[in-house]
């Protein structure tokens, strides 16, 4: 969480005069202001990046795809392999959530990278954001997929003979622990290997010129891991929907 506080930002002169002209929003005025501040902008700016690259992409589309739609195209297209690998048949289905949320996450993680930006993923209180929301909706589809009934079943351990009905009530408050538990684990593991990535580079680029070599090998590990943490992260988010939704008889 420290990464964004000891290098210089280009939305600090923002900050400042907004904050001069009394307008910014009270909890954006206490200690943590300027982070909270800085995640926010910065998540806007990946948001609005987006949005205009999907607008234009898909503005003409055409049989015969331009280099744009071509790409985004083959992301789609690969995004949703993936999702049907992980959780089977139907899994494109849920495209719209996870792919973006690969894409998003990606772009937070690479965002740290450029400089005078910050990776807002390397604060735990974004990356605890986008894991409530995941996990939230990992309970929407299990409900969609097995009505309230078989929701509450898969909680209780999806028992079957009687020992399992026996073993039920002990087997309910569990799952319901472990359900709380994901977003905790997902958010964190995020948090971690981003601002541990940060604090390396950091440390690398205050070392100065002689450093040079190890910081540019460091900028394509960093690329490497900014894609493989998006990965993990839609990778555990697609296996918890597999296992809420996935019926009985499966």
């Amino acid at each position: 969480m420290a990464a964004e506080q000891h290098l210089p930002s280009v939305l600090t002169p923002l900050y400042r005069k907004l904050s001069e002209s009394n307008l910014l929003p009270e909890f954006l005025k206490g200690e943590h202001g300027e982070t909270y501040f800085k995640i926010i902008i910065s998540s806007w700016l990946i948001m609005g990046f987006l949005i205009i690259l999907s607008l234009i992409a898909t503005r003409r589309l055409n049989k015969s795809p331009g280099r744009l739609q071509a790409l985004m195209e083959t992301v789609v297209d690969s995004l949703g392999g993936l999702l049907d690998s992980l959780i089977g048949p139907g899994g494109r289905k849920y495209l719209g959530l996870l792919g973006t949320t690969f894409i998003f996450v990606f772009c937070l993680n690479l965002l740290g990278l450029i400089p005078g930006m910050i990776s807002p993923t390397a604060n735990w209180n974004c990356t605890i954001s986008m894991a409530l929301v995941v996990i939230i909706m990992v309970q929407v589809y299990g409900i969609k997929e097995n009505g309230w009934g078989g929701y509450f079943k898969h909680l209780a351990g999806s028992p079957k003979g009687f020992a399992m009905w026996v073993m039920a009530p002990m087997m309910f408050p569990l799952h319901i622990l472990g359900e709380l538990i994901k977003p905790v684990s997902l958010s964190l593991r995020l948090f971690g290997n981003i601002s541990g990535e940060d604090t390396i580079i950091i440390a690398l680029v205050n070392m100065g010129f002689p450093m040079m070599p190890l910081q540019i090998v460091m900028f394509f590990f960093a690329v490497f891991t900014s894609f493989l943490q998006a990965f993990i992260f839609t990778a555990l988010s697609s296996i918890y929907i597999m296992l809420l939704t996935a019926h009985e008889e499966h």
